[in-house]
């Protein structure tokens, strides 16, 4: 073999060995991003579940708070109810005492006499 061949064949193992190389790491390259998604999949998960149950959590407080809003509404439209009721009362009793003081008036009147 002529030393031509010789570093021919040496560089054809050079090429070789750098290939097996290249693909090992591409390999490893490839078996990293797997790992990695896997591990991106589980922590996503994870933070989902734990927005659902924020969320859940969040919802239940705004109902509670909204049926005690309910609540105070109800109540304020009853005590509401009740003073317009008063105030009604109230106003019958006002003109019944004016319709009496108007009834008086007229009765103890002066009569009208000839003008002087």
């Amino acid at each position: 073999m002529t030393g031509f061949e010789t570093a021919s064949l040496a560089i054809a193992a050079a090429n070789a060995a750098a290939a097996v190389v290249v693909a090992c790491g591409i390999w490893y390259g490839i078996r990293a991003m797997v790992s990695a998604n896997k591990d991106r999949a589980v922590i996503l998960d994870q933070q989902r579940r734990a927005d659902e149950r924020r969320h859940e959590e969040t919802m239940a407080a705004f109902a509670q708070q909204h049926r005690a809003d309910e609540r105070r509404h109800e109540e304020a439209m009853q005590a509401h109810a009740g003073q317009r009721r008063g105030l009604e009362a109230l106003i019958a009793g006002l003109e019944r005492q004016t319709a009496s003081l108007e009834t008086v008036i007229e009765r103890t009147a002066p009569t009208a006499g000839p003008a002087a």
